[in-house]
């Protein structure tokens, strides 16, 4: 991480300009050298032969630019395609959000519900389902120490093992409603409550209600504990002790959803986003509510404590909010997913139709290059050439 912050800052420094310096108007660059600037960007980044990345640029609802690198199988040698199903991590967060929307628009959920309500536990008490949106729960972190520390890895963890823990009142972080702190644990509760109150299982209803509603054909919650197939998918990867690249797609809490466990496409994630630009997967009002802030993340770009927001130069001068499962500025949403063996973001543009999508299949720390590098290709490309034809 410390080689990782290093670098970052370096990239920040070339790019960044002496105020005092002359202004120079910006040389321009067309969508073939754009192209060619991000294709050159992946091909000098990542390995033929090891895990890779999917990467798509779409601009007015077009993909402008699309492309797979890399192995989704080291193994078989089969390559990244923008049809390769990659583990999202907390990307997914964006999806149980809108379940419980979905939820809200059948009136059978409001967002000041209290969970006490559901399961008469003490640590659920006075928390919201909208703590559990936007990180106010106080929540403790179901990975530690129990889980990680003392639960039989013989044996995959699911959500119910996670409720029983919270059953003995684990100690909250704060108070709800009293700070701000990511929380996975919030997630699976989200996918909980959806299973309490729509009397479905989980990743059928997130099947039924919004990934058939978004066009999102292939895409699935995926639960390690009762598996099902995943066409053309990509292997999660990690190095070992020797540094050769390892599966760990078998990991003990593989079993957990909500939080986590996505898997789609550049293809699918893409009709999804027209979904969203076109507001055909909501009523009208909880569109509304996806991007809008709910609570606020203190502090100023890079020192908010917080690296999914620290390492990108993009929140610069930004007031920072968090909505629906996505981080919000004036006009921008983003979110980022890390987990055993995989690294995914996603960068959408608010005042303009600008979303970049990032999927990989290792924990490499090359995501924040890369998506760094993208995003200024593409805002130097908007600012000089795409606006202009």
């Amino acid at each position: 991480m410390k080689n990782l912050l290093t670098l970052l800052l370096i990239t920040v420094c070339i790019s960044c300009k002496n105020p005092s310096d002359k202004k120079t108007e910006p040389e321009a660059i067309g969508l073939e050298r754009l192209q060619t600037s991000v294709d050159s960007l992946f091909n000098s980044t990542i390995g033929q032969y090891e895990p890779g990345a999917a990467i798509a640029i779409s601009y007015g609802q077009e993909m402008i630019f699309g492309k797979g690198y890399g192995l989704r199988d080291i193994e078989t040698k089969k390559p990244i395609t923008l049809n390769t199903n990659m583990r999202m991590a907390s990307v997914s967060k964006q999806f149980t959000a809108l379940c419980i929307l979905s939820l809200v628009d059948k009136d059978l959920l409001s967002l000041n519900d209290t969970i006490s309500k559901f399961w008469d536990f003490p640590v659920f008490k006075n928390i919201t389902v909208e703590n559990l949106l936007n990180h106010t729960s106080g929540l403790a972190d179901y990975e530690e120490p129990y889980f990680l520390e003392r639960w039989d890895k013989s044996k995959i963890v699911e959500n119910q093992d996670i409720l029983k823990w919270l059953e003995t009142n684990p100690k909250p972080v704060f108070e709800p409603g009293d700070g701000w702190e990511y929380s996975n644990t919030a997630y699976l509760v989200l996918a909980l409550l959806v299973e309490k109150v729509s009397g479905q299982e989980f990743s059928s209803f997130a099947k039924e209600n919004i990934f058939n509603k978004a066009g999102m054909k292939r895409t699935n919650f995926y639960n390690l504990a009762h598996p099902i197939e995943i066409p053309e998918r990509a292997y999660c990867y990690e190095r070992d002790s020797l540094d050769n690249w390892e599966k760990v797609d078998g990991f003990f809490m593989n079993g957990i959803l909500g939080d986590g466990a996505v898997y789609t496409s550049v293809h699918d994630y893409l009709e999804y986003d027209k979904a969203l630009r076109n507001k055909n997967l909501l009523s009208k009002k909880s569109h509304k509510l996806i991007f809008k802030p709910s609570s606020t993340i203190k502090g100023i770009w890079p020192n908010t404590g917080h690296e999914m927001i620290d390492l990108y130069p993009f929140f610069e001068n930004k007031e920072i909010g968090y909505a629906m499962a996505w981080i919000v500025t004036d006009n921008i949403s983003s979110h980022r997913g890390s987990w055993y063996g995989t690294r995914t973001m996603v960068v959408r543009r608010l005042d303009i139709p600008l979303t970049i999508v990032l999927f990989m299949n290792s924990n490499t720390d090359k995501r924040e290059l890369l998506m760094i590098e993208t995003y200024e290709l593409v805002n130097k490309y908007l600012k000089t050439t795409a606006n202009n034809g």
